[in-house]
């Protein structure tokens, strides 16, 4: 499998993107240093040390690293962990509404916030309820007549595409 990481506007986050899918369509995990449980695979990214966060797309992975970590012997590790990963754990898993929240947070922060950051915007998750995703669109974001448009094309097609909960995302002013 071929994987390739990319920069990202953030110092302390890196993306690596799969040649070929790892998990099912609508399958991630998302998991912080800090938590108690997560899969074997999110266990030993984080035994590698100075890892933060890391969230597990079926194409891609979003990994933040510490304060002080170095990418230059991060990545080859991270990159090792993939290379050897058992991905059939994932198989078995289904997320709780508290698992899809983490999920959603790190994939707007792996994904959509950058996007619109580029442009001067930035995204506020503010609740989630029976499958409705509700958020708030801000800085240049915020009045633009194109923010409909960017609603659904990037904000609403990312989220629908990695997690099967979400039936509509709501925009709040």
């Amino acid at each position: 499998m071929l994987i390739e990481i990319e920069e990202t506007l953030n110092p302390n986050v890196r993306n690596f993107y799969f040649s070929n899918p790892v998990l099912a369509q609508y399958q991630t995990e998302y998991a912080r240093k800090k938590d108690k449980k997560s899969s074997p695979l999110m266990e030993n990214i984080f035994k590698i040390g100075q890892i933060e966060e890391v969230l597990l797309l079926p194409d891609m992975l979003f990994v933040k690293k510490e304060e002080g970590g170095d990418w230059s012997s991060l990545s080859p590790q991270i990159m090792a962990e993939l290379v050897d990963g058992d991905f059939n754990w994932f198989k078995n898993f289904e997320a709780s509404k508290d698992d899809i929240l983490k999920q959603i947070e790190a994939l707007t922060e792996a994904k959509i916030r950058p996007y619109l950051q580029r442009d001067g915007g930035n995204i506020e998750l503010i609740k989630l309820e029976n499958g409705v995703l509700s958020v708030k669109l801000n800085g240049r974001c915020h009045g633009c007549p194109h923010a409909t448009q960017t609603l659904q094309n990037a904000v609403e097609t990312t989220i629908k595409k990695y997690i099967k909960n979400i039936k509509q995302i709501k925009r709040e002013d």
